[in-house]
């Protein structure tokens, strides 16, 4: 009897907790807050200010993505900072470690911060992890580690992906760092974009303002320092990386960086809260006046989850611009919660003035880029959504120059000609190749449950 009792409640406490971790995710992100403009402010006044010298290039494909990863990484002498949403010890992830811990073999400093659910989920175990950890110059954190009492942060996730070698170069983008995004270690891959940039490291340059954003992120009071351990797998990572250097021989000896990349007119970071807290929705608001700079606006984006506020946001640029969005037809999403959630909103994205290109090429859109007229072209992580606006860490880097902006919207141009284009008139147009693709009948069941089943939890998308 006595067990019986214990284990009565032991359930009933297991429950009373799992209600109160439910409803605390849900409710204490609910409240939304307002942005003040003080990050366009901060933008701004960095336009005054002299320009720094800064080279950039778009790295559009998995190969070359994981190439530059790993150039870049042995180029540095000095310090690597490697900030990530996803990491995996797969093909491209132990690549990636291997070639950090070559790089602290020879004396650079390096520091990895990597978002703690994803972390959990996917690193908690990785002997490759901690080997690398164990490293006499590397340290390794989890920001904001699952935290029982306060189940309600799950919500805040690390969102930025970016690679940092000796203050003067970095690559920035929307590519988490795994087999999905990187190298050809699989098959169905996402389509996704990064920049390299190549600064000359000054007061007012980009790569100043995002280390300065790295530190505060770096130094928030949630981050769970890792342990290393030293066991096969540090003989493992030397054996991987003497493999890359014997393959890539060539590609990583010294890089001309001023060949590879084309002078830009001005580089700008646009940053969010780096706190694990709910967040006013500065990111999004300096987005939609630097998209109110221009008449022609293309917004990319793996999918549209938005607020009342965010719509309206659309609707005031729309009215006196061309504002188009490229984003995944519901054939072609890999997020079931982005798709259930567009087939509900699609006619209300619509009446706002929005032409929707609906990309159907096989792999799924990933991409968070705006073009904003012929000179302006932002490239980050922040997707057209809730989550990135109110509870992520989010980054975008704002260039300016025509040359760049050509080359994406060429980019884009090969997507749009894979789309159905849903006009705000009620119309519908096909690109040049364009291949209609079926929804199963019992996928599009599930977006239709889900539609309605996930409308409680829409704000945490």
């Amino acid at each position: 009897m006595k067990q019986k009792h214990i284990l009565k409640w032991l359930g009933i406490s297991l429950g009373v907790y799992l209600l109160y971790g439910v409803l605390t995710a849900i409710l204490v992100p609910l409240p939304q807050k307002e942005a003040t403009g003080e990050l366009w402010s901060q933008y701004e006044a960095r336009l005054s200010e002299d320009a720094s010298q800064e080279r950039v290039r778009s790295i559009e494909d998995t190969d070359s993505a994981l190439l530059w990863r790993l150039q870049l990484i042995e180029s540095a002498e000095r310090e690597v900072i490697f900030s990530t949403f996803d990491l995996r010890a797969d093909g491209s992830g132990q690549d990636l470690m291997a070639a950090l811990y070559g790089a602290a073999q020879r004396g650079v400093r390096v520091r990895v911060i990597v978002d703690g659910l994803n972390g959990f989920l996917h690193l908690q175990n990785s002997g490759v992890l901690r080997a690398l950890a164990a490293e006499e110059n590397v340290e390794v954190r989890f920001y904001d580690p699952i935290d029982l009492l306060r189940p309600w942060k799950l919500n805040y996730r690390l969102h930025d992906k970016y690679l940092i070698a000796d203050g003067s170069k970095y690559i920035l983008g929307g590519r988490n760092s795994n087999d999905l995004f990187l190298g050809s270690y699989q098959e169905n891959q996402n389509i996704d974009r990064d920049v390299l940039v190549v600064s000359d490291g000054g007061e007012g340059s980009s790569v100043s303002q995002l280390l300065t954003y790295f530190e505060s992120v770096w130094s928030q009071p949630e981050n769970q320092t890792i342990t290393g351990k030293t066991s096969s797998q540090t003989d493992a990572l030397q054996e991987r990386y003497a493999a890359l250097c014997a393959v890539h021989g060539k590609e990583l000896a010294a890089v001309d960086w001023e060949v590879e990349t084309a002078a830009v007119t001005h580089v700008s970071l646009l940053s969010g809260s780096p706190r694990a807290e709910a967040k006013a929705p500065e990111l999004w608001d300096a987005l939609v006046r630097l998209m109110a700079q221009g008449d022609d606006i293309l917004l990319q984006t793996p999918y549209i989850i938005c607020n009342d506020k965010m719509y309206n946001d659309l609707e005031a640029l729309a009215e006196t611009r061309q504002l188009r969005v490229l984003t995944n037809a519901v054939e072609n999403g890999a997020n079931p919660s982005g798709c259930s959630d567009y087939l509900r909103e699609k006619q209300n994205i619509l009446s706002r003035g929005v032409d929707v290109y609906e990309v159907v090429c096989g792999q799924s859109l990933h991409t968070k880029t705006i073009l904003i007229g012929n000179d302006l072209s932002v490239v980050g992580s922040f997707n057209a959504d809730m989550r990135s606006a109110y509870l992520d860490t989010e980054l975008m880097l704002v260039i300016e120059s025509e040359e760049v902006n050509a080359a994406l919207r060429e980019e884009s141009g090969k997507y749009m000609g894979q789309s159905r284009l849903a006009l705000h008139d009620g119309g519908t147009e096909h690109g040049a190749r364009f291949e209609e693709m079926t929804l199963p009948w019992a996928k599009r069941a599930l977006y239709t449950i889900l539609s309605v089943v996930q409308r409680p939890i829409r704000h945490l998308l």
